[in-house]
This record gives C-alpha cells, structure tokens and sequence, in this order.
C-alpha cells in the first residue's frame, strides 16, 4: 500500500443497526473491546434476528463520533444496513451514516483477525493517508466477496 491510489469517492447515506460500545486505541481497550463486542454479536445470534430488517448483506464494523483522530477515543458499531425508518431492537443503537467522501481499500485475504489488524498498521504509518484522513465515519465492510475499508478523507 505505498502508493495512494485508491480514488476518491461520495459514498450514499445508509443507515445501519447494531451493538455499539465506546473505545479507543489505547493499549488493551479496543484490542479487548472490539473482539468482545463480535463474540456478543455472533453468542445473541444478531444476524438471525436481523434476517428480515438487512437491507443488503454485508456486516459493516462502524468507527464514528471521533474524539480527535486514531489516537482518541471514538464509537465502534457492528451491525447491517437497515432502512432509515427501521426501529432498533432491544439492545441494539441505529446509526445514520452521511454522505461523505474518502476511499474504499480492499483487505488482502485471509482471517480478519489478521489481515484487518494488519492494514489498520499500514494506515497509521502510510506516509500520506494520515494527512488526509477527516475522521468523520469510517467502515469495514465483509462480504463473501471480501473484505474493504472506507476512510473518510479529502
């Protein structure tokens, strides 16, 4: 990933529906948080009961509500796209995501608990993505087609 080559793009609105949790990068917060919160995930079978409310398939990982930039504390979503008007399960947050601009980065295959830990590495020391990062709503996106990241940048 050392060149920036990826194009900029305006994503749609969409709105997605999950279980959200405060975190930061902060050496043993987002590392515990974040897996504990895919364990609760997949343990209270979300994806069964949001069956009939998935707009589309993928399971989006949703970083928003930045304190500043990677170094801040920031909100974690994990859930699907939902209509707009959808109502939250019990337990569950909606979040409305704008129409904003950045890049979409394809993940290398393999277990996500390698390779997406691996890119968010490069991203925090590629020599040019931290210049343009705007820290507004970033996203993780699995599908059977793969894994890609959206980052909000200019």
């Amino acid at each position: 990933m050392a060149e920036l080559s990826e194009p900029l793009v305006q994503t749609e609105t969409f709105t997605v529906m999950g279980l959200r949790i405060r975190t930061s990068n902060v050496p043993g917060d987002a590392e515990v948080k974040i897996p504990a919160i895919y364990s609760k995930f997949y343990k209270e079978d979300i994806p069964k009961k949001m069956e009939m409310l998935r707009k589309f398939d993928p399971l989006f990982a949703v970083y928003s509500s930045y304190e500043s930039d990677e170094n801040g504390a920031y909100d974690f979503l994990l859930g699907y796209a939902v209509e707009s008007n959808t109502k939250a399960l019990p337990g569950m947050e909606i979040m409305h995501i704008k129409s904003q601009k950045g890049r979409y980065f394809a993940i290398q295959p393999g277990p996500p608990e390698e390779v997406v830990p691996k890119f968010w590495t490069e991203i925090w020391n590629h020599p040019e993505i931290p210049k343009i990062r705007t820290f507004q709503t970033d996203w993780e996106e699995y599908s059977e087609a793969g894994i890609r990241v959206f980052l909000s940048t200019t």
